[in-house]
């Protein structure tokens, strides 16, 4: 695959830019952010580093699925955007773009290819300290993510996140990401949507997520998968804390993926806030919550499912009061990723142009509430939803039961709509919107927003989607696909 890249996004991103300059004297007082708020773009490094051949990398648990399970072009990520080779001249765009920070990922089978802290890839270990070095050079802050999905194959097959050893695994993983990178990364998120991966990987009816193969039977699958997660991200933010943070003076967080649900009418409201709990909640009340645990309305509901299924135990597990201790306040800040708001009814009669997730996933059975969207939300014919009032609810809830923690938008984006390539009206106006409500919190609602991090710099491998979906701030033209 050879890709060439040229601008398609600067406008909408110095638009973003003009709006945040709080020392440009023609700007309005309302259009002022905070001085130190970041502006920056993310990545992930199954979808844009390539570099799979030759290099010491380990087969992750997404290239085993894409040979079973095709894409929407049959595309892979063996070379993708090619920033294995190509980080120099990412970095000067970044530069050129006045963007402060940078969010990528660090591809755990690169480092080490068995998973194992005891067989390490040298090449991995270099080409992480040259993209960080170049980034510094140019004046880009990194911040980076332990995992974004790309488990090492050899311990996804010895069961992946359903293998409560993975919590180790991970801790060791990190503990040598912190030693090695630590004294230039100041930033660091251990885990990528977890919620996405336990639902999506876990347990869909449909293959679109790795690593797949639970479609049948996977009541309990999700939900192990999901408390691992939350198992491991306490790991990890321990050793940090213990060991790392007092002498690198560094930050550790985690990024959570909502929707905001609005209620149908406003009997609704119970069904709204069961939905968001079950997606969110799931994930950020044990870390950010000041009693920790697992939502309540979450608990409550899942013991009515126990009974109503004849169990003796719940599907969801049990966190023990160490492990409720360990998470709380695990994370310095919330890194949030938003695209979408549904409307939520406790009707499950209804019938709706777009069919409630609740019929088609057992996520969806399980929440038991009728989701849909508005046709006026609709963007192109994109999945994701406009509807930036949903992002700001989101962030006043965080203010409102999570002591204001601080916020990163560590993801937001729309792919570019059919037809409009250079001259993308659609994206502009849809980024424009977000940040605007975001803007709103802060000045309006004194929500704790740090900083906006755009979903993506590059056009790039979008997992089932291949490069069907261009989300890039920067277009990357695929010449020749490798199957």
């Amino acid at each position: 695959m050879a890709t060439s890249m040229a601008p398609v996004l600067v406008a909408a991103l110095l638009c973003c830019l003009g709006l945040s300059l709080p020392l440009n004297e023609k700007s309005s007082k309302s259009a002022k952010f905070p001085k130190d708020f970041v502006w920056a773009a993310a990545t992930s490094a199954f979808q844009v580093e390539g570099g799979q051949i030759g290099t010491g990398r380990g087969p992750s648990i997404w290239d085993r699925f894409l040979v079973l399970h095709s894409n929407k072009d049959n595309s892979s990520g063996e070379v993708a955007c090619d920033t294995y080779h190509k980080y120099p001249s990412d970095s000067a765009l970044m530069k050129d773009l006045g963007i402060s920070n940078y969010r990528f990922s660090i591809s755990w089978p690169r480092l080490f290819p068995n998973g194992r802290v005891n067989k390490v890839n040298p090449e991995g270990v270099k080409y992480y300290h040259d993209l960080i070095d170049s980034l510094l050079k140019n004046g880009i802050k990194p911040v980076v993510t332990l995992y974004h999905w790309d488990l090492p194959l050899s311990l996804g097959d010895r069961g992946g996140w359903l293998n409560d050893a993975m919590v180790d695994w991970f801790g060791d993983y990190a503990r040598f990401c912190f030693q090695e990178y630590g004294a230039k990364v100041k930033q660091w998120i251990t885990i990528n949507e977890p919620h996405t991966q336990s639902v999506y990987g876990y347990c869909s009816q449909v293959a679109s997520h790795a690593p797949g193969g639970f479609q049948d039977n996977c009541e309990w699958s999700m939900y192990l998968a999901g408390h691992n997660f939350l198992l491991a991200h306490a790991r990890a933010a321990s050793i940090y804390k213990r060991e790392f943070q007092a002498t690198q003076k560094g930050l550790v967080g985690i990024t959570i993926n909502a929707n905001w649900y609005e209620p149908d009418t406003s009997r609704d409201a119970a069904a709204a806030n069961l939905a968001f709990e079950f997606m969110f909640g799931w994930f950020a009340n044990a870390i950010f919550h000041p009693k920790g645990d697992y939502p309540a309305v979450m608990k409550r509901r899942m013991e009515v499912l126990r009974k109503k299924e004849g169990r003796v135990t719940a599907r969801l597990p049990k966190l023990t009061a160490e492990q409720i201790k360990e998470l709380k306040n695990s994370a310095d800040f919330l890194g949030l990723n938003y695209y979408v708001s549904l409307i939520a009814s406790a009707n499950m009669s209804r019938s709706e142009p777009l069919e409630s997730p609740s019929m088609k996933s057992t996520w969806g059975r399980d929440v038991n509430v009728f989701m849909f969207s508005r046709p006026e939300w609709q963007i192109g014919d994109s999945w994701i939803r406009y509807h930036p009032e949903g992002l700001r609810q989101i962030l006043n809830f965080v203010k409102k039961n999570y002591n204001n923690i601080p916020v990163y938008i560590t993801e937001n984006g729309v792919m570019g709509a059919p037809g409009e390539d250079m001259n993308d009206k659609s994206r502009i106006f849809y980024v424009k919107g977000h940040i605007d409500a975001v803007h709103k919190a802060i000045t309006e609602d004194s929500c704790n927003v740090k900083g906006y991090f755009f979903w993506s710099l590059l056009d790039n491998f979008e997992w089932h989607a291949g490069y069907t979906e261009r989300f890039g701030m920067y277009h990357v033209s695929i010449l020749t696909f490798t199957v």
